[in-house]
């Protein structure tokens, strides 16, 4: 059986949910409540969960991306409409 270890995978990259939430800026009662609903990427390890930074970085860089995109197409529909 293989076990997650946080050694073995480089533990300065893995952050605690405390750790993730400051890194994110957010609170730690938000990062729990949002983790599946908005796609953030974590792995479970026991009864705590762990998120990689790398994958927090591009988690939060395709978000900026989506984000920018919708506001350039309402920004199109509003000025087509005129």
């Amino acid at each position: 059986m293989y076990t997650f270890n946080l050694m073995m995978a480089g533990s300065a990259d893995w952050m605690s949910v405390e750790e993730a939430a400051e890194y994110l800026r957010k609170s730690t009662h938000w990062l729990y409540q949002n983790r599946v609903k908005q796609g953030i990427p974590h792995v479970q390890v026991g009864g705590t969960y762990r998120f990689h930074k790398s994958q927090l970085d591009e988690w939060l860089r395709a978000r900026t991306t989506q984000v920018h995109s919708t506001k350039i197409a309402r920004r199109t529909v509003r000025k087509i409409s005129l």
